[in-house]
């Protein structure tokens, strides 16, 4: 993440007319004496720089109530140490399950308005039986981001702009568009809902993976950013692969999707390896317990073997 990102996204994407707004979620850890903690910015900030953004399933529970900051009112430049100390937040957010930084918003209408259009968005990709679903948390709309691509726009509006901390430790930029409201939801984007909680554990694994010293791991990431670009659509799919092979326990769905990201993302289609992976799906033994028998070197000849061309095997 390059430094000032935040305030490059403020110079150059908020017109005059916009607000800047920041999205807090207080489910998330947030030390007291953090200057970022809802409350010290509410003193920093005024009160009338809160907003409540009303989550139906929290209605019991205000202070725990996603926490909408109005930064800046059209016309008027933001703090510019305040962006750097929430730049340097969402960067150090990046190795934990539920982020405490959400989204830097923009946005020509007022803040009541906006957390309203929050709550709505929520309601529109709402899975299943579920309700409501926090769709503003960063890897939900990660998930969202690559499941839509382009269409994302459109159920962004009147948002004008929604950066949001990734994955992988940078940012992406949102951008919305008008758009017909009686669009729905295409099958894949609420299949990544679904799934967006076995991705939060397929990334942390992955994560806790980059810091151990692993025998035979040549696929490990070594980059400089926490994860490689486009983390959690890379897990979503893999574990997409990992159900259409018969695998619904959740651990072997992690055990294939990790051995993927460390040994080589084309495991399953190795003999041995679809052999052990229908044992485990039949529920005859856990996955991790059939790879358990395979020794560094049978990874490395497994992984050889899917690298040699076809021509030549």
């Amino acid at each position: 993440m390059s430094a000032g990102m935040l305030a490059a996204f403020d110079a150059e994407l908020r017109p005059p007319t916009d607000y800047l707004y920041l999205l807090l979620d207080p489910l998330a850890p947030c030390a007291t004496e953090h200057a970022l903690h809802i409350d010290a910015l509410t003193r920093q900030l005024g009160e009338d720089a809160l907003t409540r953004v009303p989550r139906p399933d929290l209605a019991h529970q205000p202070r725990a109530l996603p926490a909408l900051m109005t930064l800046a009112r059209p016309g008027v430049a933001p703090d510019p140490q305040l962006l750097a100390l929430i730049e340097a937040t969402a960067q150090q957010d990046a190795g934990y399950r539920k982020r405490y930084v959400c989204a830097l918003l923009t946005s020509a209408i007022t803040p009541d308005v906006v957390a309203e259009q929050i709550v709505d968005l929520c309601r529109h990709t709402a899975i299943e039986s579920a309700a409501f679903v926090p769709q503003f948390e960063p890897l939900r709309m990660e998930l969202l981001m690559a499941a839509l691509r382009q269409q994302l726009g459109g159920f962004l509006w009147p948002i004008n702009h929604w950066l949001l901390p990734t994955s992988w430790g940078g940012f992406a930029t949102l951008s919305a568009r008008a758009k017909d409201e009686s669009t729905p939801l295409p099958e894949v984007a609420l299949h990544a809902q679904r799934e967006a909680p076995l991705v939060a554990d397929v990334l942390a694994a992955w994560r806790r993976a980059t810091q151990l010293r692993l025998p035979y791991a040549p696929r490990a990431w070594q980059g400089l950013t926490v994860l490689p670009p486009q983390a959690a659509a890379t897990a979503f799919r893999m574990i997409r692969t990992a159900r259409t092979l018969g695998l619904g326990d959740r651990q072997n769905i992690l055990t294939l999707t990790l051995h993927r990201l460390l040994i080589h993302p084309r495991l399953h289609e190795h003999e041995r390896v679809r052999v052990d992976i229908a044992h485990a799906a039949r529920g005859d033994v856990p996955l991790a317990e059939l790879f358990a028998t395979y020794h560094d070197r049978v990874w490395m000849n497994i992984a050889t073997y899917l690298d040699a061309p076809q021509e030549a095997l």
